[in-house]
């Protein structure tokens, strides 16, 4: 799994890291660094090794080495003026400013980007139940845009497919023209805060136990219960968010041809 510059509180461990991974061991880029930087090699030697550190003036300048991102860029500077605090307080200020910089980057609504279009009164009703967003992302394939179609797929009456797309062309998340119905808004995302949260994780992961008990060949379905340390949770966590990211880059350029259904669950038990 490729580590990100938000995994080290030690930019030095980070540097390690992109060297050790580069092509060829990171042949050369201690070089490319120090004529970037205008210094000699042996300088960005002894930095690696932990005796001396970069200047605020050389974050800046490495942070355009390295192509980081405005926040990857905050963060780095961070790191170097952690590792050049000289009291045990001025450290902790550092260290305090770079979790908030991670906890940031896992508050999801931040991380993924997206808008949330629905009102309160239209949230409480979408997410009463599950049949709500499932109606509305099957509204994406051209076969299921009937009533006819939608009750058959789900097993559901007819009265309450009506009911629903009735409701969904209401707040303006599906149109109708002449009994064909089509998706409105593309994506909706719960904040953390969210009244909601709870009721439209449990209606699919209802949904997800009904899928166990089918026992279909071409589901997948992952249970464990481990022991783990500190440090660790913190990395999972990321890459777990990491594989989030990766599901939406994929749905987004992939043809609507299936409705599937995804549950992520990384707790603690006490």
């Amino acid at each position: 799994m490729e580590k990100k510059i938000f995994d080290f509180y030690d930019y030095k461990d980070y540097l390690h890291e992109i060297i050790s991974t580069s092509p060829s061991y990171g042949r050369g880029t201690q070089r490319d660094i120090a004529q970037h930087l205008g210094c000699k090699t042996a300088y960005i030697s002894q930095i690696l090794k932990g005796y001396l550190d970069f200047t605020l003036e050389q974050g800046i300048k490495l942070n355009v080495f390295f192509k980081h991102t405005e926040e990857e860029s905050h963060f780095f500077l961070l790191q170097v003026q952690y590792a050049r605090a000289g009291s045990h307080e001025l450290k902790l200020y550092f260290e305090k400013q770079m979790n908030t910089v991670i906890d940031h980057r896992r508050n999801l609504m931040k991380r993924l980007k997206v808008e949330n279009t629905l009102n309160e009164n239209f949230k409480h009703i979408y997410y009463s139940a599950w049949y709500y967003a499932a109606v509305h992302i099957m509204l994406t394939i051209p076969q299921l845009r009937s009533v006819h179609a939608i009750s058959n797929a789900l097993d559901l009456p007819r009265p309450l497919i009506i009911k629903v797309l009735d409701f969904l062309v209401s707040c303006k998340l599906a149109v109708e023209k002449k009994g064909v119905y089509e998706s409105g808004a593309v994506s909706i995302h719960l904040s953390s805060e969210s009244i909601q949260i709870q009721r439209h994780h449990t209606n699919w992961r209802n949904k997800a136990i009904q899928a166990i008990d089918k026992n279909l060949s071409n589901n997948l379905h992952y249970s464990s219960v481990v022991s783990m340390s500190e440090s660790d949770i913190s990395k999972v966590r990321e890459a777990l968010i990491k594989t989030i990211e990766d599901f939406r880059a994929i749905v987004k350029e992939s043809r609507e041809e299936r409705i599937q259904v995804i549950c992520l669950d990384f707790f603690k038990l006490f």
